[in-house]
């Protein structure tokens, strides 16, 4: 009897869903898939911009891992993330945060924040901490007041769903964050200063941006995290990346030009990285998933270039330092467990909010910086495409990867495209109807070993209807 020929399969990205999808497809108890990974930077990229740093403590040899972008997930939206976890056996644990919140003057020069309130994640330590500055009759003022707004926030979105309105044309737009939080009346000065602060930090965005997401997003991403706790991967996801990628074939420092279907299969046009003189090479396979951003997809593969243009991207800038003097003087950081996460908001009209994560260690990681760093004092920088999210990207998502095509009054509003045409197929934090985060990684990658009949390990059959897949 002859033994049947392997599908061959090409990865184009090794992040998160990329990795997810090689470990599926790898492990096929059928051994049906010949699985090779492409990957255009110098490491795998789930791992690539993190750092190794000298442990506090000042144990010889001990080192803390500190991963960029930061990876810890809440319980109840990360559920299968957590579970594909236990299925690894990666160790992490519960990790509680403080969250301080400052404004910065105009000048952001040194000494001119003003902290106005810290609380814990979840409110896990209660009553909150008082800052040194607070007096006490302004301290449970405003902390009444963010009790107040913060509960009326929470029954909201348990109970006051995000709308869908016409656009006039009889074409689906999803109501906008900053529409659904005037609809629902919460105070402007709770919006601004502790609302999109908070969640900026968890979509590492500007505020502006974060108002044109769907209020979906929000609104679904709080019910599930709702008095849920944070944790933590303990080794940092280096762990998860050498867990996922075993066994795998992956060739580094190459670039995907071009996916182009050829009949039945697909042809990948590549070069490497170090070629100064550009020489492409051709391969053929039978199948392609592209586990890259919205503008790389559009870049590489000419059905989706359209509608890829238009899901919005932005660069965010990740720094690794210790320049202390950006932090509120008058805050203990060490008296918790929990690890200090710094929100300065900007005064200046831009309201745009850098995030300083204080390391275990020591070192502090500003994201979406706008502060003056001490070049002396910095340790890594690092650089990732964030995938944002708005109405029409969501409609053009959400189509991609429906079962039925919504035909749009809109010439062009929608593609016609779906997920699998062409062979082609894409998983992605963006290839779901959600916050663009590592969940979703796991769920379009889960989505594809579904379409190629391959079983996902940590999920039963009877448990794909409970989960986004």
């Amino acid at each position: 009897m002859e033994t049947q020929k392997p599908v061959r399969v090409a990865i184009v990205g090794s992040g998160m869903a990329g990795l997810v999808t090689a470990y599926l497809l790898r492990h096929d108890a059928r051994q049906r898939y010949d699985v090779k990974l492409f990957e255009s930077g110098k490491s795998l990229s789930l791992d690539s911009a993190s750092v190794s740093l000298p442990h506090g403590s000042g144990a010889t040899g001990s080192t803390d891992r500190v991963d960029l972008p930061m990876r810890a997930f809440a319980g109840g939206f990360y559920n299968n993330l957590k579970s594909m976890y236990d299925h690894l056996g990666i160790i992490y644990h519960s990790q509680p945060f403080l969250f301080e919140f400052a404004k910065v003057q105009a000048s952001m020069g040194e000494g001119t924040d003003q902290s106005y309130f810290t609380f814990g994640s979840n409110l896990h330590k209660i009553p909150v901490p008082r800052l040194n500055a607070f007096a006490t009759t302004s301290y449970i003022l405003e902390a009444f007041y963010l009790l107040a707004c913060y509960t009326w926030f929470s029954v909201c979105c348990f109970f006051v769903a995000p709308k869908t309105f016409a656009n006039g044309r009889k074409d689906p737009v999803s109501e906008t964050v900053e529409h659904y939080l005037r609809r629902i009346r919460l105070p402007h000065y709770f919006t601004t200063h502790y609302l999109l602060p908070l969640m900026s930090s968890v979509s590492t965005c500007p505020h502006q941006a974060l108002l044109r997401f769907p209020a979906s997003d929000l609104v679904e991403y709080k019910r599930r995290t709702h008095r849920a706790p944070h944790y933590t991967v303990s080794n940092g996801v280096k762990t998860v990346q050498e867990r996922l990628v075993e066994g795998v074939d992956y060739q580094l420092s190459t670039i995907v030009t071009s996916v182009e279907p050829k009949g039945n299969q697909v042809e990948i046009s590549w070069k490497h990285a170090t070629d100064s003189d550009g020489a492409q090479t051709q391969e053929i396979f039978d199948r392609v998933v592209l586990a890259v951003t919205p503008d790389v997809v559009g870049n590489i593969f000419a059905p989706l270039r359209y509608h890829m243009a238009r899901i919005p991207t932005m660069q965010v800038e990740s720094v690794v330092h210790t320049d202390r003097r950006i932090l509120s003087p008058g805050t203990n950081h060490n008296r918790t467990n929990a690890q200090l996460i710094y929100l300065r908001t900007s005064t200046d009209g831009t309201h745009r909010t850098e995030s300083l994560h204080v390391q275990p260690c020591g070192a502090i990681v500003t994201t979406c910086p706008f502060s003056d760093i001490d070049s002396a004092q910095t340790i890594h920088r690092a650089k990732f495409t964030r995938v944002l999210r708005s109405p029409e990207s969501r409609r053009i998502v959400n189509n991609i990867f429906e079962e039925t095509y919504i035909p749009s009054h809109e010439e062009k509003a929608l593609p016609t495209w779906r997920n699998g045409d062409n062979n082609v197929w894409l998983v992605g934090g963006w290839c779901w109807d959600g916050m663009v985060l590592l969940e979703g990684c796991v769920v379009s990658a889960m989505r594809v070993a579904r379409a190629f009949d391959v079983e996902v390990p940590w999920l039963r059959e009877d448990k794909f209807a409970e989960t986004n897949v």
